[in-house]
């Protein structure tokens, strides 16, 4: 292959594969479910200097949708929690206390986060910001095989025809799959979206369901097919 072509083959998969990057690392701060990456801005002050979050604390995942934040230094345990409000306001904080493990010795605290629940305004709030990060994306991909058409009418006129076939399928092949990618990216967080609102839905109907135990004059059914429905 002309190594000119070759050059532009390695730049052009670069920029696409840049701008699929750029796109999930956007989607990923839209928290559904817990995303490491989404962690990555967090910068936390101390003493008038800035750490990265994983300089200062360690961070253990929960489950899909919480996690731990333990301070490697307990006085610094404020400043940490800030950095992260900083970056991602919506996530619920709870401050939770570790027994200390001998007599006598301290107990320490650490942050327990969970992300915020997906209810329906959320949900369609998600929906709308990750389908414009899809097409921000889609457009710069777009854009970027356009400009490079352009840039190789003139390197084509000293190919030989066979040269510039190759040439084109190998820019089509790249930009075919970068699209495809773009759009695999958009359906897995439409789908995580959705699960994470289906999550909420089946919470609040657990929720509803729940006799209410603090009702001391609620009237008890002993009827049998009544009883039946919430055993």
């Amino acid at each position: 292959m002309n190594n000119y072509i070759a050059f532009e083959i390695s730049e052009f998969q670069k920029k696409l594969n840049g701008y699929n990057m750029l796109f999930n690392y956007r989607m990923s701060n839209l928290c559904v479910k817990v995303e490491p990456t989404a962690l990555m801005p967090v910068t936390v002050i101390l003493a008038n200097a800035e750490y990265n979050l994983e300089e200062v604390a360690d961070i253990i995942k929960v489950d899909d949708f919480s996690i731990d934040v333990y301070p490697k230094n307990q006085n610094n345990l404020q400043q940490v929690i800030d950095g992260i409000f900083d970056v991602h306001p919506e996530f619920k904080m709870e401050l939770k206390t570790d027994k200390a493990e001998t007599e006598g010795g301290e107990d320490k605290h650490h942050a327990f986060y969970t992300m915020p629940e997906v209810n329906k305004e959320r949900r369609d709030l998600l929906n709308d910001l990750t389908k414009t990060f899809h097409k921000e994306c889609q457009l710069n991909l777009d854009a970027t095989y356009a400009e490079l058409q352009v840039r190789l009418m003139e390197p084509y006129t000293k190919m030989s025809p066979a040269e510039i076939d190759e040439a084109r399928q190998g820019f089509e092949n790249i930009f075919n799959k970068a699209k495809e990618m773009c759009d695999k990216l958009l359906q897995l967080k439409l789908n995580e979206i959705e699960e994470g609102y289906q999550r909420y839905f089946e919470g609040e109907n657990d929720r509803y369901d729940e006799p209410d135990a603090d009702d001391d004059e609620m009237e008890i059914s002993h009827d049998a097919e009544i009883e039946a429905l919430f055993s």
